[in-house]
């Protein structure tokens, strides 16, 4: 009886600890961290709040008014326009030519997803001429 109750106790101990564990090593070994979009990307309201975050802290320098690009390409009729990568690129930041700094310190997961709400409804815009 014994025996079967440590044996238990160990598997249980084990398996909260892989789930615990589980977003630290998937970063550490490089894999992508999946996240639940925590509300439809099409609702006005958060629309217009990633739009007014948008405005304040992207558009002056980097990405121009209403996304049309600054020193980036533009944002409307993005045809390939991914949802998630573009909440990772924001959340992590970017290392290339085109560098982006990590906002994941400054903003919530929620807060993040508003931006890509806001930069999910420009993508499906028509281009500016």
């Amino acid at each position: 009886m014994y025996r079967m109750n440590r044996q238990r106790i160990v598997c249980f101990v084990t398996l909260v600890t892989a789930v615990a564990l589980a977003p630290q090593v998937a970063r550490a070994a490089g894999g992508a961290v999946e996240f639940a979009v925590p509300f439809e990307l099409s609702d006005p309201v958060r629309i217009a709040a990633g739009k007014k975050r948008f405005g304040v802290n992207c558009a002056a320098y980097c990405h121009g008014s209403e996304g049309e690009g600054g020193k980036t390409p533009s944002f409307k009729g993005k045809n390939d326009f991914s949802p998630a990568a573009a909440h990772k690129v924001i959340t992590e930041g970017r290392r290339a030519a085109d560098i982006m700094p990590p906002w994941g310190n400054s903003f919530t997961s929620e807060e993040i997803w508003e931006l890509v709400a806001y930069l999910n409804f420009l993508s499906k815009q028509p281009p500016s001429e």
